[in-house]
């Protein structure tokens, strides 16, 4: 039928050519309403939903995904109407809408279940069930769920879901520790694919078996898996994967103490990460690099490998002054010592002097009243201290309050933002085009240049929001948040910058990593208003029990006089107080500005 066949067409075009693609499903609709065919135009809908998909407008794809739900619910097409609850379910899912997602999947998999004629649906929304699952890191459900499709694809005799289902069930029992398990899976999925025939699957199942066996330790076996994927990727030019299995290497021989071999390795990994702008690869390239550094005690070099110069004469300097201190200290309490012993000595023969003569009492009242003089400033002394100590105290009580409740604000206004004002504009945005799309206008220039801006402020909303209490703070740490702030700052605005960060293996305190974000997101605002940088560097370490972060760029740097004067350089100090931090600024107009913030754990 020709309906199909535009539809068809439409389907191909949006990998290659997206106004054609939409061109087509528009012709696909207009005669389908010409002759009143609404299946054909719920199914119109659908692929001018999906062409809106592929281009990330997800609230346009949404609205045109539900005016399909309605016309196959209107003419009772069960098996239509699951289709499209599984599309709407996928829309859910990338906007991150998990519950919304899991409620319209579990809708579509009742009506499928119910309809013998789907059984190959089934596995694909249990499968879908699971991947939701799996992004938020609920691992024994997405188990469940792999495990039911895969029991499904095995019953129906579907060679293609049964080993992707399998080879997929290897890496979730690999997340859950399940080592055995996962090598059992994983080993299944490579022998399927091989007799397939898809070889050029077998190195991924090759790289999941050998971190299984890495965990349980046959570190030999897992070292022939890793140089045979990396043979297979040399040869196939396939340059991310052959660094990605280059540090599966450089892991196995670290564990296996073979460490020169491993600083090899690691080396091999960070040059195809430079050279291919893997930041990803470079950064746990590094920190593996920094390790086997550190086993082969080549310090400096291992400090190299994720602190830039200025941090590690920052990290001398401080020791040195440590260890002067404790010196002063030293000599300081040897020489009162002296001063006592000598006083004593003295006083001991002025009183045996006094003794004999009339003198004696004056020395003693003299000496009476020296000492209640001493004593009464020392008590005044310790009660000045203890009353500045409680007004510090308050003051920090005060600032801990403010920025607790400033907090406190961010998240509802956060939230008030994503749960209230960016739904209703995505309604109004769906609303929007139903009625032009009843209208007839939906096709005319201002109908369109109005959809548009609607979404693009809907997008910049989200945008506000995930600044003000990002998610990824909340659910992957701070490590995920950095780097989620600096391409949300910097991308955009052609600014290079580059996130490095080592022994930061576990979520720090909450109350720090608050403290780290928001001083991080100052001095990124700081840069982009004021220093006119091109090249940004934000390092963060763990070491001595003590969390650094160090922000540099390469812009105008400033004086100290505006440092003095700046209210986000305050507001830094102030959060800082609160944790018992401490912030360092080297300003210089020819190199730009280095911070160093340094937090106790």
């Amino acid at each position: 039928m020709l309906i199909d066949a535009l539809d068809e067409i439409s389907w191909e075009y949006k990998y290659v050519n997206m106004d054609s693609a939409f061109e087509y499903s528009k012709k696909a609709l207009n005669l389908s309403k010409k002759i009143n065919f609404k299946k054909g135009i719920a199914n119109s809908y659908n692929t001018i939903g999906s062409n809106f998909e592929y281009i990330s407008k997800l609230d346009s794809s949404l609205f045109y995904y539900e005016k399909s739900l309605t016309i196959k619910e209107e003419i009772k097409d069960s098996i239509g109407i699951a289709n499209s609850l599984n599309n709407i379910g996928i829309i859910f899912d990338e906007k991150g809408d998990y519950k919304n997602a899991l409620e319209t999947y579990f809708k579509a998999l009742k009506i499928y279940e119910n309809n013998t004629t789907s059984f190959d649906k089934v596995p694909m929304v249990l499968v879908n069930i699971g991947i939701v699952y799996k992004k938020q890191k609920e691992f024994k459900k997405v188990l469940e769920y792999y495990k039911k499709a895969l029991e499904i694809y095995k019953k129906n005799k579907y060679d293609v879901g049964i080993v992707i289902t399998t080879g997929n069930i290897g890496g979730v029992l690999l997340k859950l520790k399940s080592y055995e398990e996962s090598v059992n899976y994983s080993s299944e999925a490579k022998k399927m694919y091989t007799d397939l025939g898809y070889k050029r699957y077998i190195p991924y199942m090759n790289i999941q078996i050998a971190n299984a066996k890495d965990s349980l330790g046959y570190y030999n076996e897992s070292r022939k898996l890793y140089l045979e994927s990396i043979a297979i990727f040399e040869k196939e030019n396939n340059i991310y994967e052959l660094a990605d299995a280059t540090i599966g290497l450089t892991n196995n021989y670290l564990k296996s103490n073979l460490f020169l071999k491993s600083e090899k390795e690691a080396k091999k990994a960070i040059k195809l990460a430079v050279e291919n702008d893997f930041n990803e690869i470079k950064i746990r390239a590094l920190q593996l690099l920094a390790k086997v550094n550190f086993k082969l005690k080549n310090y400096k070099d291992a400090y190299l490998n994720v602190l830039k110069y200025n941090s590690v004469k920052d990290t001398v300097f401080e020791k040195e002054k440590t260890k002067a201190i404790l010196e002063l200290e030293t000599k300081y309490q040897s020489e009162k010592k002296e001063k006592e012993l000598l006083k004593t000595r003295t006083e001991k023969a002025e009183t045996e002097l006094a003794l004999s003569t009339t003198k004696n009492w004056i020395y003693i009242l003299i000496g009476g009243l020296l000492i209640i003089i001493v004593l009464f400033f020392a008590i005044s002394q310790r009660n000045k201290r203890k009353a500045q100590q409680q007004i510090t105290a308050q003051k920090e009580e005060g600032f801990k309050a403010i920025i607790d409740a400033q907090e406190e604000e961010r998240g509802k206004i956060a939230r008030e933002l994503h749960d209230g004002v960016v739904q209703q504009i995505g309604s109004v945005i769906l609303k929007s085009r139903n009625l032009f799309s009843k209208k007839n206008l939906i096709e005319e220039k201002e109908s369109k240049e109005l959809l548009e801006s609607l979404e693009n402020s809907n997008q910049d909303l989200r945008n506000i929001s995930h600044q003000m209490m990002p998610r990824a703070l909340k659910e992957l740490g701070i490590i995920a948040a950095l780097s989620d702030l600096l391409e949300g700052s910097l991308a955009y605005l052609n600014i290079n910058y580059n996130i490095e960060h080592f022994n930061i293996e576990h979520r720090l305190p909450q109350k720090i990593e608050i403290t780290i974000y928001r001083i991080a997101q100052e001095l990124i605002n700081n840069i982009i208003k004021h220093s006119k940088a091109t090249e940004v560097s934000l390092q963060l370490f763990n070491t001595n029990n003590t969390v650094i972060l160090i922000v540099e760029d390469n812009g105008v740097g400033f004086s100290s006089k505006e440092k003095k004067k700046g209210i986000g350089l305050l507001n830094i100090s102030s959060r800082l107080d609160i944790v018992n931090g401490n912030v360092n600024f080297e300003p210089s107009p020819k190199s730009g500005t280095l911070v160093t913030v340094k937090i106790p754990l």
